[in-house]
């Protein structure tokens, strides 16, 4: 269908002569002058350029060789290739492609302006691939198969355009571009740039990170056009903020500097090219939806945040308690105990230790079964949470057994807290079963470290609690024993 199309663009002959040039190594400044100066309106936008805000020159360039001088003859022959294209091609029926002239200037300067934060230095290539990316659309409308006709196109969103390409062509304008400058013999990174402009899918897996990064920056300086371009630019920013985090690591504080660089820069955008891109209305509305959208994106992030450690505070919370009573368990205050202990050693601080062990538990398991053991467990660890101070530990051990530990307290402290918790104990808990009413009792063995006696090391403390314990259960239970 291309190759029987009569009404194809064409490369004008200055841009010919420029493509030849570029290809020589020998080429002297001169030569290069005089190829640029054969059409006068490309080589004022080269002085143009050359002396705008791109470059920022802090003197202004007189005429076209101190130009050349500055840019160097590569970034010159791109610029000037780039500004022949566009006067060509944007003369002919240049009120039907008014919008796709203005997504494309837009895309190439946005694309310029993102590459220079990643410190791209092929700035003016990209520029001109970014320009370019879409040209398969001038081709499409030459054709008498062109799946969009008139007033349609110039109303037709980028994605919609791809979507109607796709169903009538099998392909969309990046094939056809492509195809386009691989018979002007354009060089092989804009045929590629234009194949690839739509995919963020990299063309060769072994090219550098500098060529992925160009990669990346003409695909997503067509769509941060539309930003400006679009009715409604909010879901825009939020896609080209997702995608610019994913692969350039470019964060909000970045991402919302760069919009506001671009916004700032489309009145030098629209002088270089003579072209009113973006009225103010619509800059004012992108910049407060882009602001809309970051605050909005940082409060969901500190909320993220914050939930994020409520649930690491859940898990660590859930890891310290006792899977039945609820309480501490022995993990957590096994850790306690042993940052007590070398405190209590470093400091002679006094600190106590009782074992806590319920009487006859195994005859009450046995007789009325697991689950009322069950209960007085969970009443034992209730009862003794309730009722202790604010300083002291209380968690279950293991089976039967619980652990209180007493920081600062001395044997005599200890002592008057555990008989008076034992004297409480003995109207706290009682339970009725089968018609019978059980009364729980406990023994506790109480062990202190630096006062009376002062232990080498913590098993040796844990080990004399638990003695205190058997001796409170041989004197017969539901008694307090003192190491």
């Amino acid at each position: 269908m291309l190759d029987s199309c009569t009404q194809l663009p064409s490369l004008p002959a200055v841009a010919l002569r420029i493509i030849d040039a570029s290809k020589d190594p020998d080429i002297t400044l001169h030569e290069v002058s005089s190829i640029i100066s054969s059409d006068p309106a490309i080589a004022a936008k080269l002085l143009k350029i050359a002396n705008s805000p791109l470059y920022s020159q802090r003197r202004s360039l007189n005429n076209l060789r101190e130009a050349l001088t500055l840019l160097g003859f590569n970034a010159s022959f791109t610029i000037a290739l780039s500004f022949s294209l566009l006067q060509s091609l944007s003369g002919k029926n240049k009120a039907n492609h008014e919008n796709y002239w203005k997504r494309s200037i837009l895309a190439a300067s946005i694309a310029r302006m993102l590459a220079a934060r990643l410190h791209i230095i092929r700035l003016e290539d990209l520029f001109l691939a970014s320009l370019l990316q879409d040209i398969g659309i001038l081709v499409i409308q030459c054709m008498k198969e062109s799946p969009y006709t008139g007033d349609q196109s110039k109303d037709l969103k980028h994605l919609d355009r791809i979507q109607l390409e796709k169903e009538v062509l099998n392909v969309d304008h990046s094939l056809i571009g492509a195809w386009l400058l691989d018979s002007w013999n354009l060089p092989d990174y804009l045929v590629k740039s234009v194949l690839y402009s739509h995919s963020l899918n990299i063309p060769d897996e072994n090219q550098s990170k500098e060529d992925n990064y160009f990669h990346y920056c003409v695909n997503l300086s067509g769509t941060l056009a539309d930003v400006w371009l679009d009715e409604h630019p909010g879901e825009l920013l939020l896609s080209v903020l997702d995608v610019a985090k994913q692969i350039l690591n470019i964060d909000n504080d970045e991402f919302n500097q760069l919009i506001v660089e671009i916004d700032n820069f489309l009145p030098d955008i629209s002088s270089m090219f003579e072209m009113k891109l973006i009225g103010e209305r619509t800059r004012e509305q992108v910049i407060y939806e882009a602001r809309e959208l970051l605050l909005e994106r940082s409060i969901s992030s500190i909320k993220q945040s914050e939930d994020a450690r409520r649930h690491v505070e859940n898990i660590e919370k859930t890891s310290r308690l006792d899977h039945l009573t609820k309480g501490y368990n022995r993990l957590y205050i096994e850790e306690l105990l042993e940052g007590e202990f070398k405190n209590a050693s470093n400091n002679g601080w006094s600190l106590s230790l009782a074992f806590i062990d319920v009487d006859n538990f195994k005859l009450i398991n046995d007789t009325y079964g697991h689950l009322v053991g069950d209960e007085i467990l969970k009443s034992i660890s209730e009862f003794f949470s309730n009722n202790i101070r604010g300083t002291d530990v209380f968690a279950r051990y293991g089976g039967d057994e619980f652990l209180l530990m007493l920081p600062g307290s001395t044997s005599d402290i200890a002592k008057s807290v555990l008989e008076r918790l034992l004297g409480l104990l003995k109207d706290a808990i009682k339970l009725e079963v089968k018609g019978v009413n059980l009364t729980v009792h406990v023994s506790i063995g109480l062990a202190t470290h630096m006062e009376p006696n002062e232990f080498a090391n913590l098993k040796d403390f844990v080990a004399a609690a638990d003695e205190a314990l058997y001796k409170a259960k041989s004197k017969g239970k539901n008694c307090l024993a003192i190491y």
